[in-house]
């Protein structure tokens, strides 16, 4: 599912009139003096100041986003891609429905159900839930690295949901850093946050289906993101009840699923992240 950046950027100004800041004229013309938003998504300085500041990974923003903040967003967020299972899958069908949000609008998806860590390195490419891009299923990195292609000497922004299927095996979290390695072999010039897996449905725990193991398997995950200069935003605790569960009112299927609540929960994540980063190089 590919989104048009300049079609989605002019809605915007459109809609709200949105008059370009001079200092930010000054970010988008690459002005060497000044870091840029994209950039400061892809300095892994950056992330292990923000990480280091915030151990819980646990970000939020509320209230209203100002022009100015907007416009910061969109650069940020350009060229963002979400690879994943169902639940990632829904998000993207979530920036689908809002593509003239500075956030959602620049996201595509090489997300689809069924797909996890481990059906991304069947040789066969048979399984069903391998995504497909322009037509065609391919092992992800090479969908990845042909969306890429589209915007040549740009950062890619690579978001990974994974959390359910994997869990009858012991290898994920490493297979999981193997398969980010991968998408950073074929596209080197990329930067990756990890979102951590939301947990179950109340009741629904069945081992090895369980939110213990959910978030087990998100606190290797952000051990391994500290390890590598990776982002982590955690957003299972965010969609958790007190018992440590997915919050009913966040599921769309009393199962694991997320409404479009919930996923408001993961742009307001993905937005406190993101000013958290620029903040961090000094972006303002």
């Amino acid at each position: 599912m590919k989104l048009n950046f300049k079609k989605s950027l002019a809605t915007i100004v459109l809609l709200t009139g949105i008059t370009v800041l001079q200092s930010f004229s000054a970010l988008a013309a690459g002005d060497p003096s000044v870091m840029t938003p994209s950039a400061a998504a892809g300095d892994p300085s950056i992330t292990a100041t923000v990480a280091a500041s915030n151990p819980a990974a646990i970000y939020t923003f509320t209230g209203t986003a100002t022009e100015h903040q907007n416009q910061l967003l969109y650069q940020y967020f350009k060229n963002s891609v979400i690879v994943g299972d169902s639940i990632g899958c829904g998000w993207g069908l979530q920036c689908l429905k809002n593509s003239a949000d500075p956030v959602m609008g620049n996201f595509q998806s090489l997300a689809y159900p069924g797909f996890c860590v481990h059906s991304a390195f069947d040789a066969s490419i048979e399984d069903a839930g391998t995504p497909m891009y322009k037509g065609a299923k391919r092992p992800v990195w090479e969908s990845l690295q042909l969306m890429a292609a589209d915007h040549p000497g740009e950062t890619t922004h690579i978001y990974l949901h994974f959390g359910y299927k994997d869990q009858k095996w012991t290898d994920t979290p490493e297979l999981y850093v193997q398969l980010i390695q991968t998408l950073q072999q074929y596209v080197p010039d990329s930067d990756v946050t990890i979102i951590g897996a939301s947990y179950m449905y109340p009741g629904k725990n069945g081992a090895p289906y369980t939110s213990a193991n959910i978030k087990k398997l998100d606190l290797a995950m952000q051990n391994y993101a500290n390890a590598y200069g990776w982002g982590f935003v955690n957003v299972g605790d965010l969609l958790a009840d007190q018992n440590g569960d997915l919050n009913p009112a966040y599921c769309s299927d009393k199962f694991m699923h997320i409404t479009p609540a919930g996923y408001e929960i993961w742009k307001s994540a993905l937005t406190g992240y993101a000013f958290a980063r620029m903040s961090a190089a000094g972006i303002n």
